[in-house]
């Protein structure tokens, strides 16, 4: 695999350092969009405008400056002080290492990484970081505020993203099409993410998104995924994996389950399932999703 790693300090240290507002500009776009071209084509048509699309995403040249160049100026130094940019890189190589023998099964021969920095929304247990990698090619890991939780999560966060990448290229997970994709799948889609980043960096670095799940609610959710499993269209099964609260923020159907319920019940169905087998997770990531939940018999009363 290449791995093209974006050296995303150098840039943003440029733009901090540069005045001019269209050079700002330019550098955010060369450096930073181009690279994931790809993404921006994909949510916004082909030839889209990359700077509207990644202030979709809480990324723009306007942080460089001002009191948000100053908080800017933070983030890049405690994510330098952690070593964050070579840490998500050797995990890329260790995570890919964990698939060298389904290596033949993974179509896939670059991925551009970026380790960024953005302005993220006001989410509940997002804890100041995220990461995306849904689409085969690009995967960003991304911080807002860094801090001890989250930045003791930069090779765990980087490689939940990575199964993403791998396994979608593989056509294991998540399906071929996201607009088709069931509640069940997606479940068990970042049920394997969040796994594969327990198994190779330990379960106490898994994300918020799990481990805070409130368990007052987890009979209740167990019942209403159990009858949501084979719904789909991406809008109602987000509604699902996200949970209501989230849902509502976002604008897409709501369901009544606590935040990142999906991340949740997902782990827990893959840890039973890899329980009952014996089978580790990369192992498992190539098996049907509806195979796993039978097999786990997590849903059963």
């Amino acid at each position: 695999m290449d791995f093209n790693n974006l050296n995303t300090e150098v840039t943003y240290r440029r733009l901090l350092d540069t005045p001019d507002a269209v050079t700002r500009a330019e550098i955010f776009r060369q450096e930073l969009i181009e690279p994931f071209r790809g993404i921006v084509d994909i949510f916004g048509g082909a030839g889209g405008d990359g700077l509207a699309q990644f202030a979709m995403w809480g990324m723009s040249p306007e942080q460089f400056v001002g009191e948000k160049g100053v908080h800017m100026a933070g983030v890049l130094d405690a994510l330098a002080q952690a070593d964050a940019w070579t840490r998500a890189a050797r995990a890329l190589d260790e995570g890919y290492a964990a698939f060298a023998n389904y290596a033949d099964r993974i179509p896939l021969e670059k991925i551009t990484f970026g380790l960024m920095a953005a302005q993220l929304p006001n989410l509940p247990q997002m804890r100041g970081y995220t990461g995306f990698g849904g689409i085969p090619g690009w995967i960003m890991t991304v911080y807002g505020v860094p801090d001890e939780y989250n930045l003791a999560r930069v090779e765990a966060c980087t490689v939940h993203e990575l199964h993403h990448n791998l396994g979608g290229a593989a056509g294991v997970v998540f399906g071929k099409d996201m607009n088709i994709v069931t509640v069940g799948e997606y479940m068990i889609g970042e049920g394997l993410a969040e796994s594969f980043a327990a198994e190779l960096y330990g379960e106490d670095k898994i994300g918020p998104w799990v481990s805070e799940f409130d368990e007052t609610h987890l009979d209740a959710a167990k019942r209403i995924f159990h009858d949501g499993l084979n719904r789909s269209g991406f809008n109602v099964v987000r509604g699902y994996i996200f949970g209501g609260q989230i849902a509502e923020q976002m604008g897409f159907e709501a369901v009544n389950v606590p935040p990142y319920a999906g991340y949740a019940l997902g782990y827990r169905v893959v840890q039973a399932y890899m329980q009952r087998t014996g089978k580790k997770v990369v192992e498992t990531t190539f098996l049907p999703a509806a195979e796993i939940i039978e097999e786990s018999r997590f849903f059963e009363v």
